[in-house]
């Protein structure tokens, strides 16, 4: 159980100031730190953010937004009384006519997005849930996203290839029910836009802060504990999916596919803790959010960490010094 005495006179102090400065000095930083207290049936959080990291979104995201279309995927399956065991086949129109992508199932999609930060599976869930639906329905201010947005994927060659300005057709079949095809066509409005994206485009670019990220993670790790209010609209049994992964797939609970946060940082502090991340990596941003549990000490905590460097090694630092501090507040 973790006593942080006068923790928030810690966090005006600027704890995660005095932990992470010294840190590549000449890199610019973002962090926010969640400590979990309190009984498992009924955390605790407490926040921590480094310098403005609580609302910067002037860094490029990379890889860790892949969790936000894999929660609003399943979200919108869901509103469509569609099982998770589905296909969806994509197809784009070309003038009058509709060309055929590709297909997939949605455990497979999601289970490559985290196994092996698969552009492909990210860009067609993109597709399915669209610019519009995931900007208006799920990175909004109720759902803990007040400056994210989704605009890009990260593919430029066919078929997973998502033009906004293309018509695009899904249609999901499963046992359980008849053919469900959906359509949409992206409005024109610049969400990257109206909520400050700074990186590659201030029109297109996607844009998130550590917070979000980090906040993502927490409602999908407690989803079981929280409010409703503070819960995604998902199943138990997709939360659980979304964590371990299953039938050969693989979920947050893995340690592949930049788990900066992990080798050679926290898992030097916390050896035997459980870790669940999304990494992310580019020539320019390193990144990796991600969750600890430690059942041997009872320590939890999520970390969501971003340098603007290709080098992962300053997140792994930053993620080991601020394991180091954890532990000492035990």
């Amino acid at each position: 159980m973790f006593i942080f005495g006068l923790l928030a006179s810690s966090l005006q102090a600027g704890i995660l100031e005095d932990l992470l400065q010294d840190i590549s000095p000449d890199v610019k930083k973002w962090a926010t730190v969640v400590l979990v207290q309190g009984e498992p049936s009924k955390p605790v959080f407490e926040w921590l953010h480094y310098r403005n990291s609580a609302e910067a979104v002037d860094f490029w995201p990379a890889s860790t937004i892949k969790i936000y279309t894999v929660v609003a995927a399943l979200e919108y399956i869901n509103e469509l009384n569609v099982p998770t065991d589905c296909v969806l086949v994509f197809e784009h129109k070309k003038e009058d006519r509709w060309i055929l992508d590709s297909a997939r199932t949605m455990r497979e999609m999601i289970s490559e997005v985290f196994r092996r930060s698969s552009n492909e599976d990210y860009t067609l869930l993109l597709r399915f849930v669209g610019i519009d639906r995931i900007n208006t329905k799920f990175l909004i201010p109720e759902k803990g996203f007040p400056h994210s947005a989704l605009m890009r994927d990260y593919i430029t060659y066919r078929p997973p290839l998502y033009v906004n300005e293309e018509p695009q057709r899904i249609t999901l079949y499963s046992e359980q029910r008849k053919p469900i095809q959906i359509e949409h066509y992206w409005s024109g409005i610049s969400y990257a836009k109206q909520r400050g994206a700074m990186i590659i485009s201030s029109e297109t670019g996607n844009c998130t802060s550590t917070r979000e990220l980090a906040d993502c993670l927490r409602r999908i790790m407690f989803h079981h504990v929280l409010p409703a209010s503070e819960r995604y609209k998902l199943t138990d049994e997709q939360v659980k999916f979304i964590i371990e992964g299953g039938y050969g797939l693989t979920g947050l609970e893995n340690r592949e596919a930049g788990a900066y946060a992990w080798e050679d940082a926290a898992k030097e502090v916390f050896p035997k803790a459980r870790f669940f991340h999304k990494g992310g990596l580019i020539s320019t941003y390193s990144l990796d959010v991600a969750y600890f549990d430690d059942t041997e000490s009872g320590t939890r905590f999520i970390v969501a960490l971003a340098a603007e460097s290709g080098d992962p090694s300053t997140v792994k630092q930053m993620a080991k010094k601020i394991a180091e501090w954890v532990r000492q507040q035990r």
